[in-house]
């Protein structure tokens, strides 16, 4: 049950993001890059849905997290330098289309039963498609199609990454501006 939704208005990250997704059309109008949209039927009822660059796969993503860093990612932003090298697809921001695959990384609010979530517009640009894990990495692979230059981001579909084993959708980017944190979720379950 949703309790509250609250939309961020951060003028310097907004501007970083709109810059990199700017830099993102460019460098992808080059090559051909993989469209998400066939894998993506579900995008939440929101009016700004309608300015989403789909040509270099830019969604409303789910990012699942605790009230306190949900406050500083909304702030300052993500931060690929604390990413955890472990995580199965590198150290990275990770995003899903399914609420319920974030809600695992969601933490209850202090002694209340008030979980949060945000909802983040994430651009993935040329993303590598995987199925296999990338844990240990920084970056995603580099991509054939524009040498010396890695992929965008790492996308992992559901029933294709980790050897067909994957259960949702991950979406997983290296690149703090290439995510704007738009609403904090608070929900109980």
């Amino acid at each position: 049950r949703v309790e509250s939704v609250e939309r961020v208005e951060n003028e310097s990250l907004w501007q970083m993001y709109q810059l990199r997704r700017e830099i993102l059309k460019k460098t992808c109008a080059a090559q051909s890059i993989r469209s998400l949209t066939p894998d993506t039927n579900w995008q939440p009822a929101i009016p700004s849905k309608a300015d989403l660059s789909t040509d270099i796969n830019e969604f409303y993503l789910f990012h699942g997290t605790s009230s306190e860093n949900a406050r500083f990612i909304c702030e300052h932003g993500f931060d690929e330098r604390v990413a955890n090298l472990n995580g199965l697809y590198g150290a990275g921001s990770y995003f899903a289309i399914n609420s319920c695959k974030s809600h695992q990384y969601s933490n209850q609010y202090k002694d209340s039963p008030t979980w949060v979530m945000l909802v983040c517009r994430v651009v993935m640009g040329s993303p590598y498609c995987t199925s296999t894990q990338h844990n240990q990495q920084r970056r995603p692979p580099d991509n054939p199609a524009t040498p010396g230059r890695p992929f965008d981001s790492i996308f992992a579909e559901h029933g294709v990454g980790r050897g067909g084993q994957q259960q949702h959708n991950e979406y997983v980017v290296f690149d703090r501006y290439q995510v704007y944190p738009e609403y904090i979720v608070r929900y109980t379950v």
